[in-house]
């Protein structure tokens, strides 16, 4: 190879470094809740992750008050995370932008809710829907007439993102982020049909969420990004 040839190729492989740390720093920004360039927001799939919904102390006051006892359904579990006791929902689909603006993440399992009387409410079929900021799903009560359940998906859940928690490492395919759950119109008429009174505070946050796991796709992303 010439000096010349080398020096050219020397010149393209560092412009395109430049440009790759550009697009990163560019979406970096976003994902703090920076305005981003003019690059569209590459998607991110997601491989194996979790989010653990936690309840406040005034949602979990409220539980208690009614007697009604939080649980999951398989494959989600309980988990104690820093000293409360919250539901854990898998996560191993999905894609989402990088600036958190658009995209739907799945979850599986559900969540529950149990009376004293042993009369039960399940959340299921959970979707977190980033573009509407809601979390989507199936409210099925137990031993309930089928025209009480609620067949089609309806918002259980409000969905509040917190970007200054959110950290998406690109070149390792991670990410995690925290957002806050109020009750949703669905779910909060879910809960009254239920229990006669929701269990739950109609305003304000009741759970809060965080989630981290594995993204892919970051670097076809990249290339889509300068094909364009």
């Amino acid at each position: 190879m010439s000096v010349m040839s080398l020096h050219r190729s020397r010149v393209v492989a560092l412009g395109c470094a430049v440009a790759v740390t550009a697009w990163v720093l560019s979406w970096a920004g976003a994902a703090t809740g920076l305005t981003p360039g003019v690059l569209p927001a590459p998607q991110l799939k997601v491989g194996k992750a979790q989010a653990d919904l936690c309840p406040t102390a005034a949602a979990a006051k409220a539980l208690a008050d009614q007697r009604v006892t939080l649980g999951a359904r398989s494959p989600a579990v309980m988990a104690h995370v820093n000293g409360r006791t919250c539901v854990r929902l898998p996560m191993t689909r999905g894609e989402f932008a990088l600036d958190l603006s658009a995209g739907s993440v799945p979850a599986d399992g559900g969540i529950t809710f149990t009376k004293s009387t042993g009369r039960s409410l399940t959340f299921a079929d959970l979707v977190f829907d980033f573009g509407m900021r809601k979390v989507i799903g199936r409210a099925t009560i137990e031993g309930a007439p089928a025209g009480k359940a609620r067949r089609q998906p309806v918002e259980l859940l409000t969905l509040e993102f917190q970007l200054n928690k959110t950290k998406i490492d690109l070149a390792k395919g991670t990410a995690e982020g925290a957002a806050a759950l109020g009750l949703g119109p669905g779910g909060d008429s879910a809960l009254k049909d239920a229990f006669g009174t929701a269990p739950l505070p109609a305003r304000g946050t009741v759970f809060d969420a965080t989630a981290g796991g594995g993204v892919t796709q970051a670097m076809r992303a990249f290339s889509h990004a300068f094909m364009l």
